[in-house]
């Protein structure tokens, strides 16, 4: 691969991290969120942010005390090369749920919402061919592209939530904990796994940053996921706003908004921007996914990068999508509860991990140097 498609600049990782964050989450978190936390979602969400910077944090450390390699390179360093094989399979099987995931639910949106007698593999091959496509071409092409889509993208997010404001009710958010804390923490619990909690998946696209004398990667990638978060927050908070406790009982929060937007006959049928930031979304999100499952494999096989198994993979993907969920219902169980709790179990708990024995080694290093710790 050349060096052009292999590289991209602080700005680009920026972009692409906002891209990762908000993706389809955008539309789809306020709903089970706002089905288990009710009124508090919006603090639980805030609260996920905290645990998503903490991973933030312990991922940037992690690449700093390792000079920019990999997460599978320094794990390689730090407990060898056997006990990384099962580490990795961990990562890599978490990566394969995770398109798998988002490329269902691309399908059970288009079946239940606009054209329910398409089968729904229809919607999954075409999803995966046009991310395996994606990702094939390289990150710097992603990159490139994925700013003016995130761009469009907010921009109709943001327009439906403007022009929805006569609807908003803010005495709808209160009363605050009305429950107690049980349902806010529920809702900690889902939105720490989905989707700030799978920064720690992002860290794999660290190396391919070039960056230039004086940059700051902390400072930009705080900053794009400080501005993520802001914006999975404001979307939940006006979904309260606007349908108080039925809020979480609409499967897109964000699409019925939409559809109760009426402005005389000039502005109707606004839900038609929602479902193209949806499709957007999730479509830039699988791509990014896609490709960090892709340098896994090569780099945890030792594999030639030539991009020969980035279609075998998407076909993988295919079949699991349209296989893995046998319901509905399935699918909430799988994506609200199995894999939060993996994300925070076996991402978060990797990371931390690998972060304790990296601030070990570093002590370790000092203290045979005869430096102060």
């Amino acid at each position: 691969m050349s060096s052009n498609r292999s590289s991209i600049d602080l700005k680009q990782l920026a972009v692409l991290l906002s891209c990762y964050v908000i993706g389809s989450a955008i539309v789809y978190i306020p709903s089970p969120l706002t089905a288990a936390a009710g009124n508090d979602a919006w603090i639980s969400m805030t609260f996920a942010y905290g645990f998503g910077m903490i991973m933030l944090t312990c991922v940037l450390y992690l690449y700093h005390r390792h000079g920019g390699v990999s997460m599978i390179a320094y794990s390689r360093k730090l407990i060898g090369q056997t006990a990384t094989y099962p580490l990795g399979l961990v990562i890599v099987l978490m990566l394969f749920f995770a398109v798998c995931a988002i490329n269902a639910s691309i399908g059970d949106f288009f079946t239940s919402v606009m054209m329910s007698n398409t089968p729904p593999y229809v919607f999954h091959s075409i999803g995966m061919l046009v991310s395996a496509l994606t990702a094939r071409s390289g990150i710097r092409v992603m990159a490139r592209m994925f700013f003016l889509l995130v761009c469009l993208m907010l921009f109709f997010s943001l327009l439906v939530i403007v022009l929805a404001v006569p609807i908003y009710h803010p005495a709808f958010l209160l009363p605050m904990f009305e429950s107690g804390i049980k349902p806010m923490l529920h809702g900690l619990f889902i939105s720490a796994g989905f989707p700030f909690g799978e920064i720690v998946l992002f860290a794999m696209l660290f190396p391919f940053v070039r960056l230039k004398s004086g940059q700051s990667v902390n400072k930009a990638l705080y900053a794009a996921y400080s501005f993520s978060a802001f914006m999975l927050i404001l979307p939940t908070l006006c979904a309260i706003m606007a349908f108080g406790p039925a809020a979480g009982h609409f499967n897109y929060s964000l699409y019925r908004l939409a559809t109760e937007i009426h402005i005389i006959e000039l502005l109707q049928r606004m839900e038609a921007i929602i479902g193209i930031a949806l499709i957007l979304g999730s479509y830039m999100k699988a791509t990014i996914m896609l490709f960090i499952l892709y340098h896994c494999l090569i780099q945890l096989f030792n594999l030639k990068d030539d991009n020969v198994l980035m279609y075998p993979i998407s076909v993988v993907c295919i079949f699991l999508s349209a296989t893995m969920f046998q319901s509905p219902a399935d699918f909430q169980e799988q994506v609200y509860l199995i894999w939060p709790f993996t994300v925070i179990a076996a991402g978060g708990g990797i990371t931390i991990i690998l972060t304790i024995a990296t601030w070990i080694r570093h002590r370790n290093i000092q203290a045979e140097r005869g430096d102060s710790p």
